[in-house]
């Protein structure tokens, strides 16, 4: 296991941050959407200050906005920051690392939707960023965040393969799973079409990590959360097909 997530956020800069704007984002945001509308926005005051940590290329943080809500955007990288600029133009943006940014008491919510969290690669880290969730939140805020638990990698995930072609650019991205280590290590190959019809080939990869329910709890209350509830995406919204997504809603202590 990886003592620092941070060469997995590096990752993050060009090619993937396209794919995540142009496929993975939207897709992600089509089980995030829904998600928020039954378990946080009907618990939070109108023009409520939010906190969108790991907010990628930013078309959630622009929803919020759109509804109302003050959005405070915080990503690792820069470019896709530079796409949530574009996608959001009214939030406020900051280049940070969600395992040590501060905030005093300044939100009544905090989301991070679209498996941010598995990009944390030790469950020490992960506290961390709890910890500094909590002392970002008003008394009585709600922490809302979704994740893939240790089976889901290592099952429905283990081996699958992504990908697709556009006119300049193709890209493709496979998932190989280390169970005894819970780490999922994700390859990702791209081709940008270039001068002269030439077509240049990149290849990365990065780490993804597993957690179970019960250590995040812990975790999480340890930290000081209260009424920590956990919905399957499948079994609980029935927003996806495949058992492989939960969603943790918490709150700070009043």
């Amino acid at each position: 296991m990886s003592s620092s997530s941070a060469t997995s956020y590096n990752k993050f800069d060009e090619p993937f941050a396209r794919i995540y704007n142009e496929t993975l984002g939207p897709s992600y945001n089509k089980i995030a959407l829904p998600t928020l509308e039954k378990l946080l926005l009907p618990y939070i005051p109108e023009k409520a200050n939010i906190l969108d940590l790991c907010c990628g290329t930013g078309e959630l943080s622009q929803w919020l906005l759109n509804k109302g809500y003050q959005v405070t955007g915080i990503d690792r990288s820069q470019r896709m920051l530079q796409y949530a600029g574009h996608n959001a133009p009214n939030c406020k943006l900051i280049l940070s690392d969600v395992r040590f940014f501060e905030f005093s008491p300044t939100f009544h919510a905090v989301s991070s939707m679209g498996l941010g969290f598995n990009h944390i690669l030790n469950l020490k880290e992960l506290t961390g960023t709890f910890h500094n969730v909590y002392n970002a939140l008003h008394s009585n805020g709600i922490f809302v965040f979704d994740l893939r638990l240790e089976d889901a990698y290592s099952s429905t995930l283990n081996n699958r393969l992504l990908g697709d072609v556009k006119d300049d650019y193709a890209w493709a991205m496979k998932n190989i799973s280390h169970p005894e280590s819970k780490e999922c290590r994700v390859f990702v190959t791209t081709f940008q079409l270039g001068e002269r019809d030439c077509w240049k080939r990149l290849d990365t990869s990065f780490s993804l990590m597993s957690y179970s329910k019960d250590e995040v709890q812990s975790s999480l209350e340890n930290v000081g959360f209260t009424e920590v509830i956990v919905y399957d995406l499948q079994l609980d919204l029935g927003l996806i097909t495949e058992a492989d997504m939960v969603c943790f809603v918490c709150r700070k202590q009043s």
